[in-house]
């Protein structure tokens, strides 16, 4: 069974050599691109603009890719990062990245058309990503591709979003439209292929250096928002869109969307919580969050993963949405909604709806984590509490 699910606003993957993740270099990344999208953006819809969250997300993107391409074995030249396009990117994006790359490279850098920031990306990348004095051409080559890339998802977007007459793209209307095209959905699940939380493995699996307890807590509450973007998803894109379009009773939206708004409800006190505990912990005191949890616990507040459980894994709730698709005037209905809209429904809705089911188990992970690491034995008293508690909830499961 796969543990967690995809984030709304993803942080880049850990490469190899190279800890992406850590708070240092998070802050060198961190806007660098930014600017730069929005002229790319520009070339490829001049009439529109991209909100904040909608470029940031890009942005992620973008740097989850240049992570992949920068793992070790360190690529050193150009020939290196083609021969990692080839076997990572999907066909044809693949073949498409690597003509825009070779010609930027053919250009040079000063001919070169390139809008990201080249001289901003090369010197951290040379010295600290690969850690070796490789030739510019080879920045040049990434971030060709890098524009390509993300030149290509703003286009998408683009699209998305003049089909439903708006003028601003937000980072919801970038994953609807990434998702409900086959092309970039292949794309999505390259950038999360490696999306399970950084725990070690004793099997032999991925993990991340040693983690302290308060970055652990840090990593959660970063997961449980971007978790909180996809409830959103679900809820204020998906189901108030059908509702609004009068597409089915209230009966028929309860089995198929169960009852999500109280999981959002759930996970929005829960990073409350979280967040309050961290900003009242005293300087160079360990936080314990043990007692978030086990208040939440005892108020049986995780019961509503059940619920949310049992009606989406019935047959019933596929059925009626299945059955809700296969009528022509809900098709015309949702089909003018927005380009992609109707096939987002059909092939994106029902993966999403699924990711809270695995949620809990995403808890179960940090929560064995934070027990080992965690200073306080009546901390760990609570987070032992409540993975009896949660556990005895999700039996169903």
């Amino acid at each position: 069974m796969s543990i967690g699910v995809n984030s709304g606003s993803p942080a880049p993957v850990e490469g190899a050599g190279y800890d992406w993740r850590s708070e240092e270099n998070h802050v060198k990344w961190k806007g660098i691109f930014v600017p730069a999208l929005q002229k790319v953006l520009t070339q490829v819809h001049p009439s529109l603009v991209a909100r904040e969250d909608a470029l940031d997300y890009v942005e992620d993107l973008i740097l989850r890719l240049l992570a992949m391409l920068t793992a070790k074995p360190t690529p050193l030249s150009v020939q290196d990062v083609e021969d990692r396009v080839t076997r990572t990117f999907p066909t044809p994006i693949d073949r498409w990245a690597l003509s825009e790359a070779q010609s930027a490279v053919e250009k040079g850098r000063k001919k070169s058309s390139l809008v990201l920031p080249v001289e901003k990306v090369h010197p951290i990348l040379a010295k600290e990503v690969l850690q070796n004095r490789v030739d510019d051409q080879v920045t040049l080559y990434i971030v060709a591709v890098l524009e390509y890339i993300s030149a290509d998802i703003l286009k998408l977007a683009g699209n998305y979003v003049k089909n439903i007459r708006h003028m601003q793209i937000s980072c919801q209307d970038i994953k609807v439209a990434m998702c409900a095209d086959k092309g970039q959905q292949v794309l999505m699940d390259m950038f999360y292929q490696d999306d399970v939380p950084y725990i070690e493995d004793e099997g032999g699996g991925r993990s991340r250096s040693a983690q302290t307890y308060d970055e652990v807590v840090k990593d959660l509450i970063l997961s449980e928002k971007s978790y909180l973007r996809d409830l959103h998803m679900i809820t204020k894109v998906f189901r108030e869109q059908i509702q609004k379009l009068e597409l089915t009773t209230n009966q028929e939206l309860d089995a198929i969307f169960s009852n999500i708004t109280d999981i959002a409800e759930l996970t929005i006190t829960l990073i409350g919580s979280l967040e309050d505990t961290l900003e009242m912990a005293e300087d160079g005191q360990v936080t314990a969050i043990g007692s978030c949890f086990e208040e939440l616990a005892e108020a049986e507040e995780f019961d509503v993963y059940e619920k949310y459980a049992r009606d989406v894994l019935n047959p019933i709730s596929r059925q009626k949405l299945d059955t809700l698709l296969a009528q022509p005037e809900v098709s015309d209905k949702l089909q003018s909604s927005g380009q992609g809209f109707r096939e987002a429904v059909k092939f994106y809705l029902p993966k999403l709806v699924l990711g809270p089911v695995f949620h809990c188990f995403h808890y179960f992970k940090y929560i064995e984590l934070l027990t080992k690491l965690t200073p306080y034995s009546e901390d760990k008293d609570s987070l032992e509490q409540v993975t009896l508690s949660i556990n005895k909830d999700l039996t169903f499961i």
